[in-house]
């Protein structure tokens, strides 16, 4: 449809974009006469009276009404985008539930792999019902766009919160990445290895839960699947910043001790506010081969000399002198655990985090997250 450049002709795409009821409808025509006649601004009242979401309002003014609808959902706004598609903040009809709608972009559907690794990650997620880990709840295909139904997190990555704040309080960094780690177990316990921890894929909820993102990754260990083998022949996969020293030799074939390494230099960038090895891909490459990790209390001596030494276990080059397996990090983080946490005691995960680093940490920032109303009358 043309682009609306009247009143009346934004009502009919909004219409037609049945993202009103009957009802509602009639209400905005009966006033639409009381209102201005720029369309744009007709759009600014149904977004500030949460008729509609800033995204649906562009979208309409712009003459587009499809594609508001993915089976029992409702797309709200988008809340992340990356090379092979985006994630959307939706509404189920019926049940009023928010969740993330993750899709791959049309054009890289038919990239060979990238549908294969898609369904892989909703079936590496499906498989993981754990608190720290963020689950899957449906795959959905609509025309050619296929839609992976995920939980819906609200917060931040940690990468958010590093480029805002730089450095991360030692308790509250512990406490993230030990949260991180139980998710790693319950991954191991079924046989899965992620192979792309980063702080952009832990998410931390207004709660204090860490999330894992993006299973895409996801290694399984099962004999009879040769899938992820197959896809990743001849790959290095991963982010170069992050990557075990293995993984970029022996691709696929790595254990659960690849992704603790990776969980250690995000415990470093984490307290730091810098990661150990600078340079471009190939240097830093080279450099998880071959160059010892500074300490980091080279960076900051105020930093615990326990907590340096639990760093530099788990980014020794060699995977037998890591910690065997995520419980084990978890126990050697606990003098620095919060003490109300419970997590040494219960090492499948805690569900709160009462601490006032991260209250002062994320408090200011999540309390000025924009949260998207639902629909409702005029």
């Amino acid at each position: 449809m043309a682009v609306p450049t009247t009143p009346i002709e934004f009502l009919i795409c909004v219409q037609k974009s049945e993202l009103l009821n009957a009802d509602t409808l009639a209400a905005c025509h009966q006033e639409l006469p009381h209102l201005s006649p720029d369309p744009a601004k007709v759009a600014g009242v149904f977004v500030r009276r949460g008729l509609l979401t800033e995204l649906q309002a562009r979208l309409i003014l712009s003459g587009r009404y499809r594609g508001f609808h993915v089976g029992s959902y409702t797309i709200l706004s988008e809340i992340g985008r990356g090379g092979m598609g985006a994630v959307y903040l939706a509404e189920h009809k019926g049940l009023r539930r928010q969740t993330a709608l993750k899709v791959i972009l049309a054009a890289k559907a038919d990239v060979p792999g990238v549908l294969e690794r898609f369904i892989r990650e909703a079936q590496s997620a499906a498989a993981l019902d754990h608190v720290n880990i963020v689950r899957v709840f449906d795959i959905i295909r609509t025309g050619d766009a296929h839609w992976l139904v995920m939980e819906y997190v609200d917060g931040y990555t940690l990468d958010a919160l590093l480029q805002k704040y730089r450095v991360i309080p030692v308790q509250t960094a512990v406490s993230y990445v030990a949260q991180a780690a139980a998710g790693l177990q319950a991954a191991q316990e079924k046989g899965f290895v992620h192979r792309d921890i980063k702080p952009a894929n832990l998410m931390v909820s207004k709660t204090g839960i860490v999330k894992i993102l993006d299973m895409g990754l996801a290694r399984s260990q099962a004999a009879n699947d040769q899938l992820t083998g197959r896809l990743d022949r001849g790959a290095i996969l991963g982010t170069a910043d992050y990557i075990a020293p293995e993984q970029a030799i022996r691709g696929p074939d790595v254990d659960i001790r690849a992704d603790l390494y990776s969980l250690g230099i995000t415990l470093f960038y984490l307290v730091t506010g810098r990661l150990p090895f600078p340079g471009n891909t190939t240097q830093k490459l080279m450099h998880h081969q071959r160059t010892p990790a500074p300490r980091i209390t080279d960076f900051d001596p105020t930093l615990p000399p326990g907590l340096a030494a639990v760093v530099q276990r788990l980014l020794a080059k060699k995977p037998e002198e890591r910690y065997a397996q995520p419980n084990d990090l978890i126990a050697a983080l606990a003098p620095w655990l919060p003490s109300t946490s419970g997590m040494t005691n219960n090492l499948t995960g805690w569900h709160t985090i009462p601490s006032t680093d991260h209250e002062t940490l994320t408090g200011t920032a999540m309390a000025s997250t924009n949260r998207i109303p639902r629909p409702r009358s005029i």
